[in-house]
């Protein structure tokens, strides 16, 4: 029994009357301090967002949740880099309803794991950007969000803009957004992870090509980098191949799901001895898979962590995603992060390009396919009947990828650029 059943049930009735407005208030009372963001009320958080100066302040969306791998390690990486640095993080990319809570757990993990980036990591929201020498985030849509707090307290700003999160090449809000962005004038520099971004940027909004860092990639966690591979395919064993993306769309068109369960049919139909494996938000019933429901395994949303132990058992990892499928203007880098890191465990790289955006791995370390399951059939087929090209490519896949998804390779150079233009007097 409740408290307020238990005083209906042993006061007159004349009484119940007279404490309405105190059960009233009470009410309120209690309603107004569960709004109330006590984090944001602790001396650490005052000083840190209302008096301390930084020389670098980054804003994210989903930062230290490890769905996201490249973010978790980039900002990682750049915390570690940079003394006077913080990271603001208004959660709006967790799953809600509970992002706010889900956000409090992973900032826990993260004081365990990172106690450095703990330190400098903060709930707030884009009304929190000042009191800083230089901004730094990533994606069109949160530079453009965080763009009048920008202007407002004339904070130079470099972003790295990647393929997604609100860049779409045909789209006019998105395109209108970049223009904003890009004319600025306190916009200083922008990093881009593929050429047909530099070419865009260039072509269509006259970015000065010594505004522009291209770095193809992009960070990832180093957890895979010089993992060794036991596994060696030979014609006994039953041929692993892999799926992994996220889910955006009904039957995720965009990262070419269709196609794979289309190729996935076709070799299965031939009799061959070959396993599917799904990772991501996919399951039986996005695509019927009635009849060849033995061939597959779906593991869910997995995050970076879970992923290695799973992708060491792959042979292939199939990716036939396609670009303007999501909207009229919008891709995906090359190749996927989630192909990144399963090459890195040593899965062979069976992956489109239809923008061409490939410029560092060869023919001998990653396939490249048209979004066709007959054409990937075939080639897949051309590695089952000779395994020792199978392991030949997975060994020059590894080690290409280790090459270029280092952090040696990716992060020095995002720093220097960032140090540029925070170290430049002219600014």
């Amino acid at each position: 029994m409740t408290i307020k059943r238990l005083l209906i049930s042993i006061l007159p009735a004349s009484s119940i009357s007279k404490l309405k407005p105190v059960y009233h208030f009470r009410y309120t009372l209690n309603k107004h301090f569960k709004t109330i963001d006590y984090e944001r009320l602790k001396p650490r958080h005052i000083y840190n967002r209302e008096i301390k100066y930084f020389d670098l302040l980054i804003y994210d969306t989903a930062f230290p949740n490890t769905i996201s791998g490249f973010r978790f390690a980039e900002f990682n990486a750049l915390l570690k880099a940079f003394d006077n640095v913080k990271v603001i993080v208004d959660p709006t990319d967790y799953p809600q309803p509970e992002a706010k809570e889900a956000h409090k757990r992973d900032i826990i993990i993260l004081k365990k794991t990172h106690p450095i980036s703990y330190r400098k990591t903060f709930a707030g929201s884009v009304h929190d950007i000042k009191n800083t020498k230089l901004f730094y985030c990533i994606f069109l849509n949160n530079m453009y969000k965080s763009l009048p707090y920008v202007e407002k307290n004339k904070i130079n700003f470099v972003f790295t803009l990647y393929p997604g999160g609100g860049f779409d090449t045909k789209d006019e809000v998105a395109l209108k957004k970049l223009k904003a962005v890009l004319s600025s004038e306190y916009f200083k520099g922008v990093i881009v992870t593929q050429q047909f971004t530099e070419d865009f940027i260039v072509k269509e909004y006259n970015c000065p090509k010594d505004k522009i860092l291209n770095i193809f990639g992009c960070l990832v966690p180093q957890n895979s980098i010089n993992t060794v591979r036991l596994r060696r395919f030979n014609k006994s064993m039953t041929l692993q191949v892999c799926f992994c993306a996220a889910k955006y769309t009904a039957i995720g068109a965009d990262k070419g799901y269709d196609i794979f369960i289309e190729t996935a049919k076709i070799l299965a139909s031939k009799g061959h001895n070959i396993h599917f494996n799904v990772v991501g938000g996919f399951d039986s019933k996005v695509i019927s898979i009635e009849g060849f429901e033995e061939f597959f395994t779906f593991h869910g949303l997995q995050k970076f962590e879970e992923l290695k132990p799973i992708f060491l058992e792959q042979d292939i990892i199939l990716s036939p995603n396609r670009p303007f499928i999501l909207s009229i203007g919008s891709f995906d880098g090359f190749p996927l992060g989630t192909v990144v890191e399963a090459a890195l465990n040593g899965a062979v790289p069976v992956v489109t390009d239809e923008l061409k955006q490939n410029i560092v791995f060869g023919e001998d370390e990653a396939i490249i396919v048209r979004p066709d399951a007959e054409e990937i059939a075939a080639k897949i087929e051309r590695l089952i009947d000779n395994p020792e090209l199978l392991n030949l490519i997975s060994e020059k896949a590894q080690k290409r990828f280790g090459e270029i998804y280092c952090d040696a390779y990716q992060l020095d150079k995002r720093i220097d650029f960032i140090k540029k233009h925070l170290y430049d007097t002219r600014n």
